[in-house]
């Protein structure tokens, strides 16, 4: 009997994305993006495998488009901002590759007065984007159980240099891409904060 209760348990914790989830990746911001927004490569924990490529659309609002590896052709994700005066608002939508169907969210920046918070909304579940006020450091927490699903560091080269983001997976419970995406709006706000 115990056997049974303890195989399921381990079923419903697998399930659920809270067992031994630990993937890195490198998130290198392009150097130059011209007039648009800023565009990424996800590598591999090395550095060297380009593994995704986020790439900007020239517009007056941001729009991000991720694609698997470097080949530019379908889109697997997409971040697109709204129109709003002060704080980011935008929509993403991750295509479902299993159901060959797109599954769409929200992500909206909240007032803060020290630090930064964005709610991301996903499946019917709100994910909180969080950092305190001079960290270099953001986590995203399942608001249901307040479960840490990942979190980035931005390098401190990235203070004289071009942004890189070291991005950690801890739960399979969404997919990576949305996490890709947090980092491109969160930039993206950064990028207006420091411009004026």
């Amino acid at each position: 009997m115990y056997k049974i209760i303890a195989i399921l348990l381990l079923i419903v914790l697998i399930k659920d994305g809270y067992c031994g989830t630990n993937r890195t990746y490198l998130i290198k911001k392009d150097l130059i993006s011209g007039l648009k927004g800023g565009e990424f490569t996800v590598y591999d924990t090395t550095g060297k495998n380009a593994l995704f490529r986020m790439e900007s659309k020239p517009g007056v609002l941001h729009n991000v488009r991720l694609f698997d590896g470097l080949t530019k052709k379908n889109p697997i994700a997409l971040l697109k901002a709204k129109l709003s005066v002060v704080l980011y608002k935008g929509t993403i939508a991750i295509l479902n590759k299993k159901l060959n169907q797109w599954q769409n969210g929200t992500i909206n920046q909240n007032y803060k007065i020290v630090g930064n918070k964005f709610l991301l909304s996903y499946n019917n579940v709100d994910i909180s984007m969080e950092g305190k006020a001079a960290s270099l450091d953001t986590t995203f927490i399942d608001q249901s159980n307040q479960q840490v699903l990942a979190k980035f560091h931005k390098r401190v080269s990235s203070l004289f240099w071009r942004n890189k983001y070291d991005i950690q997976i801890l739960s399979d419970k969404f997919p990576d891409q949305i996490y890709f995406l947090g980092v491109a709006a969160r930039d993206h706000t950064n990028k207006k904060i420091h411009s004026g």
